[in-house]
């Protein structure tokens, strides 16, 4: 049985690299907004992998803390959201009692943070553009097993 992970980000790099290179291994669904990932956990899903910034999302699909979305978003704002979409994706996914392993590629320096979006939305494991390619499949690999 192949497992099913859903790609969370408002572009296609993750989604299109993963696919090239596990894509005979596990499939990845692709989702740009909160909406969308609810309609991909329907049809099961093994883990998540979530980018952070979500600068091509339109303003009226953006979350905020409790998983809300507003038509009516100032130009701070709506930043705000933007640069940490992805955690309040997974924020408003663990509210809901959602409990797939997920992954979040984010550069955050102060790994206080780190330890404290680990412990809080686990199962959770932030990876930065430091970490290599082949870490990251051996990563995707071990999810949900």
């Amino acid at each position: 049985m192949t497992r099913r992970l859903v790609v969370v980000e408002d572009g296609r790099e993750y989604s299109e690299r993963f696919r090239r290179f596990l894509g005979h291994q596990i499939d990845f669904a692709r989702a740009s907004s909160l909406a969308e990932v609810r309609v991909r956990l329907s049809g099961g899903c093994d883990g998540l992998l979530l980018d952070l910034d979500f600068r091509r999302t339109r303003p009226e699909e953006l979350v905020d803390e409790q998983g809300r979305t507003s038509e009516d978003l100032s130009e701070d704002e709506r930043r705000r959201l933007v640069e940490s979409q992805g955690i309040f994706v997974l924020r408003a996914l663990r509210a809901e009692g959602r409990r797939q392993p997920a992954l979040l590629f984010a550069d955050i320096d102060d790994r206080e943070q780190v330890s404290f979006l680990e412990r809080s939305l686990a199962p959770l494991e932030i990876l930065g553009s430091d970490v290599s390619l082949p870490e990251i499949a051996r990563r995707i690999r071990a999810m949900g097993r």
